[in-house]
């Protein structure tokens, strides 16, 4: 989430980061080998950049006759070795953090794969083949130089559930993407120059979990409050100035992440996603919270740092599930008495406020595990 905290919601990439100390998110599944490994192996002499040594690239060719998993991830290579092609039984297939430019009409071959990792190469281009892999499950292609007119060839993909595209310098979203993947759950996008969704989002009936961060959205995309099984909203770092009152009708969202952006106020109606564990608001322009929001029983993790708080934000006494708070730098001067109703309490950040005496309510705090009240004006404990 951001720098200023001592256990931050971690920025959020891919795969197995996590965006807070208790929780990962968008956890991508790996395929387990269920037959005997046979000890045979295949060297393959890979040649790498001119002036570069010769890199070994070792490919398992037999499995009991059979491979499931191939694991060719920051090898320096520049081609998909073809060895891989005559895999006929692969499943998962990790390429991701090499130099790799084309990908060949032979990835057709691979009719059994379902999850591909190309992520951070230097791919250009989609051949119309990749659009023949009907098993594909999950796709990475983020941070590639992709051009986005071949980005339609991913709408072929009808059994897709995850997609990450993250940092492909994307300004719109593909609508035949929209129209066509129905099966959707996990969609990745951050780091792009998106300022809006193309409505036909709302096929993606699925899908449960979208990442829109460090994009340049300065209204909340409406379309999101339209796919009613979402559970997991990023929306970090854009140039949003509201939150929809229609967030209401998210009734399975659990998780919203809408630190740095421009928000002045948030709606009351926010209180109806009566499943909501993590809320980050941080760094944006608010002074007070709704006093709705205390009907949030089952929330365990909020960020409300860097905003300049008139007073200590008292509906989180009734989150007695609350285990994480961040309140640096809100301007704060005391704390509640009702603080000490948290004892579930693991993680507290009061730092940088202007709290000249030591709240004596932390004592009750019988699990807390880490405390940080530096920066404060606080002379003796």
């Amino acid at each position: 989430m951001v720098d200023t905290f001592k256990n931050p919601f971690l920025e959020r990439t891919k795969s197995p980061c996590f965006k807070t100390s208790a929780l990962a998110l968008e956890h991508f599944t790996v395929s387990v080998i269920a037959e005997e490994i046979d000890e045979s192996e295949d060297i393959i002499n890979e040649y790498i950049v001119d002036e570069e040594p010769r890199e070994e690239v070792v490919v398992p060719v037999q499995i009991t006759d059979r491979i499931f998993f191939v694991d060719l991830a920051n090898k320096k290579l520049t081609t998909i070795p073809w060895q891989v092609f005559d895999l006929e039984d692969l499943e998962e297939l990790h390429l991701e953090r090499n130099m790799i430019e084309i990908i060949p009409g032979s990835i057709c071959q691979l009719t059994n794969v379902k999850v591909l990792y190309l992520n951070k190469n230097n791919i250009e281009d989609l051949c119309c083949e990749l659009g023949e892999l009907k098993c594909l499950q999950s796709l990475d292609l983020s941070n590639n130089p992709l051009s986005h007119d071949s980005l339609n060839i991913i709408s072929k993909l009808r059994a897709l559930c995850q997609l990450r595209l993250y940092d492909i310098n994307l300004d719109e979203f593909p609508v035949e993407i929209c129209k066509h993947l129905h099966h959707l759950k996990l969609l990745g996008l951050s780091t792009n120059n998106l300022t809006c969704l193309p409505k036909e989002i709302v096929n993606m009936t699925k899908l449960t979990e979208i990442y829109l961060k460090g994009n340049k959205f300065e209204n909340f995309p409406s379309e999101l409050c339209h796919l009613y099984n979402l559970e997991i909203i990023d929306l970090e770092k854009n140039d949003l100035n509201s939150i929809p009152e229609e967030i209401c009708s998210l009734e399975s969202l659990a998780q919203f992440f809408i630190a740095y952006n421009n928000l002045t106020f948030v709606p009351d109606t926010l209180s109806k996603c009566s499943k909501l564990s993590i809320l980050d608001v941080s760094s944006n322009h608010l002074h007070k919270l709704p006093r709705s929001l205390k009907e949030l029983t089952e929330m365990k993790e909020f960020g409300l740092s860097g905003n300049e708080l008139a007073s200590f934000p008292r509906q989180i006494r009734r989150w007695r599930s609350l285990i994480v708070v961040y309140l640096k730098n809100c301007a704060l001067r005391m704390v509640h008495p009702s603080l000490a109703k948290l004892t579930n309490m693991m993680i507290l950040d009061l730092s940088e406020n202007l709290l000249e005496e030591f709240p004596r309510e932390i004592c009750a705090m019988e699990n807390l595990e880490v405390l940080s009240l530096d920066d404060n004006q606080i002379t003796e404990v």
